[in-house]
């Protein structure tokens, strides 16, 4: 993806780890209905998933799959340069 950033999957268990040792800092961890999504700096490997496509990220990161608020969502979103989601 675009600027250095990326989306990747990331296990509830990877969370807690980064939680614990204060490494979420680096990326913006988002809920969404199929689990949890990190946007991440692209070197720094915070997920433990799969990457997502720019495609994949612009349907996941939508407020209709995303429990997160929408400021949330959005600085995500710009991050990736993925524009605002057509409601």
């Amino acid at each position: 993806m675009h600027n250095g950033y990326h989306a990747r999957w990331i296990s509830k268990e990877r969370v807690h780890s980064l939680r614990k040792f204060g490494q979420l800092r680096q990326g913006i961890l988002l809920d969404s209905f199929k689990g949890f999504i990190i946007v991440e700096p692209s070197k720094a490997q915070l997920g433990d998933g799969k990457l997502l496509t720019q495609r994949e990220a612009d349907t996941e990161l939508h407020p209709a799959w995303c429990l997160d608020s929408q400021s949330k969502i959005s600085r995500a979103r710009s991050l990736l340069h993925l524009g605002n989601p057509v409601s």
